[in-house]
């Protein structure tokens, strides 16, 4: 039952269990590794279509 003194927010993380409402953003989580596949940033490589040698309308 929620006290009278009790605001909303601090009432349902009290009841769910919560210690305080807080981002993951960017954060290592514990036990997450083992959730999901590794994410790994791999470098775009860019093809150069106009200024080309033999002209632009051409198969790469």
């Amino acid at each position: 039952e929620q006290a009278e003194d009790e605001d909303d927010e601090a009432y349902m993380a009290r009841i769910m269990g919560f210690k305080d409402f807080r981002t993951t953003k960017n954060t290592q989580v514990p036990g997450n590794d083992k959730n999901y596949a590794v994410f790994k940033a791999k470098k775009s490589e860019y093809r150069q279509y106009m200024n080309r040698v033999g002209g632009f309308n051409r198969p790469l």
